[in-house]
């Protein structure tokens, strides 16, 4: 996937300011256009409003200047095209596993055959086939976050946002989770917005990096990953994959230390 898929931007940020209420702007002139079938990550120190951004494009937080478009439209009106995968992974403890999965699908209304169908599928794409009747207790961290990107994609998003939802896990799963969605991005396109501290993570998943410094928060760079998807493993331990890391690393380090 790459950017020359969509002479349109699917969003479309320009001169995007916020602050909240009275206080300091924790974002400021920010532009951004990004096309249908991009994985762009968002990475810099903390406070400098990723997360904040990220709710923008969601249409959860209102923007106090400048303008966002998804699709042509104002965010809160394009909302039956995202999905928002947060930091938890907010999972009902009275549900089971399917039914997790399934709420999405059951809210917007549809038969109960095409839901049951829907969600054995994704719980298959996951890897929880087998899982359907646990109870999110049952399930250990790296398990619940697959439940929560199952259902975000249950209803076939066109824009998927993820702010840091495994930034809790270890390192291997982490990796893996990473690989999982890679390959069900390959089986069910969306268009991806990723809020990580993971250098290595943004680099193995984007197509695009964009580097926010603080105080307030602004585009410092923006970085354009080469890789053609899908991505194995292995890339990881290429030499292409480890320069750009460390030139990711660098503008990520010229920010802090500004």
């Amino acid at each position: 996937m790459d950017r020359a898929m969509s002479e349109a931007p699917v969003v479309k940020v320009s001169g995007l300011r916020k602050r909240f209420g009275a206080g300091p702007l924790v974002l400021d002139g920010i532009d951004l256009e990004v096309a249908r079938g991009e994985f762009v990550s968002f990475i810099g120190p903390s406070g400098c409003g990723k997360s904040t951004l990220l709710r923008l494009i969601a249409g959860l937080t209102p923007a106090s200047e400048g303008s966002i478009t998804v699709e042509g439209l104002a965010p809160e009106q394009a909302r039956k095209r995202m999905f928002f995968v947060f930091q938890d992974a907010n999972l009902m403890p009275w549900r089971r596993v399917a039914e997790n999965v399934e709420l999405p699908l059951l809210l917007r209304g549809d038969a109960p055959a095409p839901r049951r169908e829907r969600v054995a599928r994704m719980l298959e794409i996951v890897g929880l086939a087998g899982a359907e009747a646990k109870f999110p207790w049952q399930l250990s961290g790296g398990m619940k976050m697959r439940v929560s990107i199952a259902r975000a994609l249950s209803v076939a998003p066109e824009i998927l946002l993820l702010d840091e939802p495994i930034g809790a896990l270890d390192e291997m799963t982490r990796d893996r989770l990473n690989e999982d969605l890679l390959a069900i991005r390959s089986r069910d396109p969306f268009t991806g917005f990723f809020v990580t501290h993971a250098v290595a993570e943004a680099v193995f998943l984007s197509s695009r990096i964009v580097v926010l410094g603080a105080n307030p928060g602004r585009v410092t760079a923006v970085i354009e990953v080469p890789f053609a998807y899908p991505r194995q493993p292995e890339l990881r331990e290429t030499p292409p994959f480890l320069r750009l890391l460390a030139t990711t690393a660098q503008a990520l380090r010229a920010v802090r230390v500004a």
